[in-house]
């Protein structure tokens, strides 16, 4: 190697430590109420990761235990912790909305840190759908990461971020083409991407898609 390529590698691999750096770990925490078979577990768990890692960001979605008191093992102090449990049944605020949502999660304008979604109702617009369970129940989480992430007005006019699901975005899902906006991906970037992200004050209950 010349004295050249010896001066560039450090130099390389400085500004690669550098970014890593400064991307901020988001730990996903799966709790499930909703007893559901160990492989469908394991598989929306990943699939969630999958969705997920397509906003550019260092998100780590990983399945805890039976009770949000006992929370999971944060590997990096600097990570968001942030939980998503799994239940039966369906959602207990139901006005003004016509139809259950998927999921509920608390959040202001800032963001937050629990969700939930609901395995009954996820059932149930999967087989209307014609689509696999673990797909939506995957993107149903996702959805409300989002607003986890992102806050209560984050909903778009498309795409996975959207208010209202229908046909054409279940069949996009199972696709593998259902996504943030570029918007987004670049909003989760600037809020995300610097260490030490703050924690979210007071929240109200979210409730989405339908």
């Amino acid at each position: 190697m010349s004295n050249r390529g010896h001066l560039i590698l450090p130099l390389f691999l400085a500004l690669v430590c550098k970014a890593s750096a400064q991307t901020s770990a988001v730990q996903i925490e799966v709790y499930d109420y909703a007893s559901l078979k160990p492989a469908t577990l394991h598989e929306f768990v990943t699939s969630t990761q999958e969705i997920l890692v397509g906003t550019g960001l260092s998100i780590h979605v990983k399945l805890c235990g039976r009770s949000v008191a006992v929370p999971c093992e944060t590997k990096t102090g600097s990570a968001r912790r942030l939980v998503i449990r799994v239940v039966a049944g369906a959602a207990r605020r139901m006005s003004s909305v016509r139809r259950p949502p998927l999921g509920q999660s608390f959040v202001d304008h800032e963001g937050g840190t629990y969700a939930s979604v609901f395995l009954d109702r996820i059932q149930d617009v999967a087989a209307e759908a014609n689509v696999p369970l673990v797909i939506v129940l995957a993107y149903a989480a996702a959805h409300e990461i989002g607003h986890l992430l992102l806050g209560d007005q984050a909903h778009t006019p498309r795409g996975l971020m959207k208010g209202t699901w229908n046909r054409d975005d279940f069949r996009a899902m199972a696709q593998n083409g259902f996504h943030f906006s570029a918007e987004q991906v670049r909003e989760l970037a600037l809020r995300y991407s610097a260490p030490g992200v703050k924690d979210v004050g007071s929240a109200t209950a979210s409730e989405n898609p339908r």
